[in-house]
């Protein structure tokens, strides 16, 4: 249901700022929000088809009304799908505004965006679906604040699967081709937290963070108190793993131990070598090239890997073998399984609209975007 109990429904006398000129704008309410700015919302009359009564709707709007008397709209809808059997949402608080995109009947979904007020801002997205029949539901949500973000993926009759979100999102260009080298990812990166195999050894102990940029390189930062290889085998030397898939995790079932024959077409493995950088093709005998470099200094080593083509699902696994005979601790950005695209970790696409990141003390930040919507614009497209 779309709509705020905010006060009793009157003509919009007063309120030309939202309104123009349009005779049927009706002001349905108006709420405080935060150091004086207010969110309005208007009934514009009826829309949607007129040659057909299911597809008729009520067409409202929300705009933000500021101190200085300034307006912005932040949303216009004609209300809800007739076909669906969700509803959509709008809900205001004291510095939020949130709208629920909601539809589908078997396989029901929405998309949830979060706007911050003061400053207008993006604050978070969700995106959620399930399907009534398989009993298969699955969630990713990202906070552009904190830039932290996990995707769920449940089923009936097996365990959830819960994973980190990988950030694609635009970094300056002079970090891009040498800041790399010797800043910090910061907090624009995704931290390895799943631990895959054995237990850390101190907090100085095997600790990976990547973040994926618009030009598609994969960024990454591996921090270690000891340094194993080059060795006989590369799988008992120090090194990175990277699991690309074209597909999006979401893509494919959750249930089983083994993966069906299009769930492996397109998964890759590499394994690349801390000590020199060189790359070791694995699972999917990928014969793309990989370029990479790697750059060490004192107990932090950072890659930067030109990936081939996009992904749609990213893990990325630091392998620590301090004794260099076999591998005693790995940590990643999910629990992967072997050969399994479905527990990789999906990307999450970041508008330079949304944030972009930037440099500030020797490490990349993210910097929230200020939403300007051009005249006849709105801050959420419906």
């Amino acid at each position: 249901m779309l709509g705020l109990l905010l006060a009793v429904p009157a003509m919009a006398k007063g309120a030309k700022d939202v309104c123009g000129d349009r005779p049927d704008c009706i002001v349905k309410g108006t709420q405080r929000v935060l150091k004086g700015h207010e969110v309005v919302e208007l009934s514009l009359g009826q829309g949607g088809a007129e040659d057909d009564e299911r597809y008729k709707c009520e067409q409202k709007e929300w705009w933000l009304r500021r101190p200085d008397k300034s307006v912005v709209k932040l949303l216009g809808t004609c209300g809800d799908d007739p076909n669906s059997v969700m509803e959509d949402d709008v809900s205001v608080q004291k510095n939020r505004f949130s709208y629920t995109d909601a539809g589908g009947t078997r396989v029901r979904g929405a998309s949830v965006v979060e706007l911050q007020l003061v400053p207008l801002t993006w604050a978070s997205g969700r995106q959620y679906s399930y399907d009534v029949l398989s009993h298969e539901g699955q969630e990713g949500r990202f906070n552009y604040i904190t830039f932290e973000g996990r995707s769920t993926k449940e089923s009936d009759g097996c365990q959830a699967l819960e994973a980190q979100l990988v950030p694609r999102v635009q970094v300056p260009a002079n970090f891009l081709s040498e800041g790399w080298k010797r800043m910090s990812l910061g907090r624009c990166s995704v931290d390895g937290s799943f631990v895959l195999l054995g237990k850390a050894q101190g907090k100085e102990d095997a600790r990976i963070r990547a973040v994926l940029t618009h030009e598609n390189v994969l960024l990454v930062e591996v921090m270690d108190d000891t340094w194993a290889g080059p060795g006989e085998k590369w799988l008992a030397d120090d090194h990175v793993e990277l699991w690309l898939s074209g597909w999006a995790p979401t893509s494919f079932k959750l249930c089983g131990d083994e993966a069906d024959e299009e769930e492996q077409t397109g998964l890759r493995q590499w394994g690349i070598r801390i000590a020199d950088g060189q790359v070791f093709p694995a699972y999917g005998n990928p014969q793309e090239p990989l370029p990479v470099e790697v750059v060490r200094e004192g107990k932090v080593a950072r890659l930067k890997i030109q990936l081939p083509g996009k992904s749609g699902g990213l893990t990325v696994i630091y392998s620590d073998s301090d004794g260099g005979k076999k591998q005693e601790l790995m940590v990643g950005t999910s629990p992967l399984r072997f050969g399994r695209a479905v527990t990789l970790s999906p990307v999450w696409h970041v508008s330079p609209a949304q944030a972009t990141c930037e440099v500030k003390e020797n490490q990349l930040v993210p910097v929230l975007t200020e939403l300007r919507p051009k005249p006849g614009e709105a801050a959420i497209s419906d």
